[in-house]
């Protein structure tokens, strides 16, 4: 059994509903979606009014703005102990019914995504599968996430690629790549509210790559 999560942004609400009915057509049904929005955020002042959502997609509502990691840190502290797979994704891509399978067939003992990268592209030692891309979508046990040092500090939570599969790597959990889960994924519009295209992405990697190293010793730098 398993959940799918994602989180948006106001600007984004009347977008949502194409990127919904692709996660309610999936071959492999999830137990529920939940769309998990914080109550005010930091980017977009004033208050929250939810969109209208279909039925079978639960509101979440969280209590901080924790950037783009709030669509897989709040959803896993809610459904752990009920839910056995937690599968969290982006709000601007529709995803084709074998994407839910490819992940969860593709995770074994460990996580998985539809894509991903290895931290020697930003000056670290890894594995060569060590960063796993939210917007392919990411597979995880939701326990996995549910301790207080997971939550993101503000610096770098623009950048929750890096953030969260830090913390699957201070655990030993393997990252393992579904390329086919990412087969025939389409965006679903284009709007510049994107933070994957926002300026000094590279610079926000490697400054939160050495915070998760300084905090946990892992990704060591490459020799020079």
């Amino acid at each position: 059994m398993y959940a799918i999560s994602l989180t948006s942004i106001p600007p984004r609400f009347d977008r949502l509903g194409p990127v919904l009915d692709s996660l309610l057509a999936q071959d492999a049904p999830p137990a529920e979606i939940i769309l998990c929005l914080p109550r005010s955020y930091r980017r977009f002042p004033g208050p929250v009014t939810p969109p209208v959502l279909p039925r079978d997609v639960r509101l979440l509502w969280a209590e901080q703005d924790l950037g783009p990691a709030t669509k897989a840190l709040i959803p896993a502290r809610t459904v752990k102990g009920e839910i056995e797979r937690l599968i969290w994704c982006d709000d601007d891509w529709i995803y084709p019914p074998h994407w839910a399978g490819a992940l969860l067939a593709a995770a074994g003992d460990g996580a998985a995504t539809g894509q991903a990268w290895g931290v020697e592209r930003i000056g670290r030692r890894g594995t060569g599968c060590d960063i796993a891309q939210g917007f392919a979508g990411v597979c995880v046990r939701p326990e996995w996430l549910c301790t207080d040092e997971v939550q993101p500090p503000l610096e770098v939570q623009p950048v929750d690629d890096v953030w969260l599969s830090g913390q699957l790597a201070r655990q030993n959990i393997p990252i393992r790549a579904a390329p086919r889960a990412r087969q025939s994924m389409r965006p679903a519009y284009e709007d510049t509210h994107g933070l994957q295209d926002a300026g000094g992405r590279d610079a926000d990697n490697r400054a939160c790559a050495a915070l998760l190293n300084t905090l946990y010793g892992i990704w060591p730098e490459q020799a020079a």
